[in-house]
């Protein structure tokens, strides 16, 4: 499928925070589920007129249904070591039950984890 040409393997981020010996606490990211998404930069208008206003570049990211991501989670591109953050939800845009992609859509921006 001519799709495939444009894939780019992934890995979800996990967070974890802990209770600090010296008080307070500690956040650490883990790698987790690997995936594949296919993602393009928004060029509508709208998105260039709030990247123009400083904003972040918006992405729009096809993956499969049954990628468990949802709004804020992280996840990083394995060959570029960038990472992004969900800016919608996942679940609201998917492929008709009846079509042959089994895929979903959401937006994402490049992002520094927390």
């Amino acid at each position: 499928m001519l799709l495939d040409y444009y894939g780019k393997e992934c890995v979800i981020l996990n967070k974890t925070t802990q209770n600090s010996p010296e008080g307070g606490y500690i956040t650490t990211w883990s790698e987790c589920a690997h995936f594949t998404n296919y993602q393009a930069l928004d060029t509508s208008t709208e998105a260039q007129i709030a990247e123009k206003q400083g904003l972040a570049a918006l992405y729009n990211v096809l993956v499969e249904k049954s990628v468990p991501l949802v709004y804020g989670d992280y996840y990083r591109d394995v060959e570029t070591q960038t990472t992004y953050r969900v800016t919608s939800e996942p679940s609201e845009v998917q492929a008709p039950a009846g079509s042959t992609l089994n895929l979903k859509r959401y937006s994402a921006e490049k992002a520094v984890l927390p």
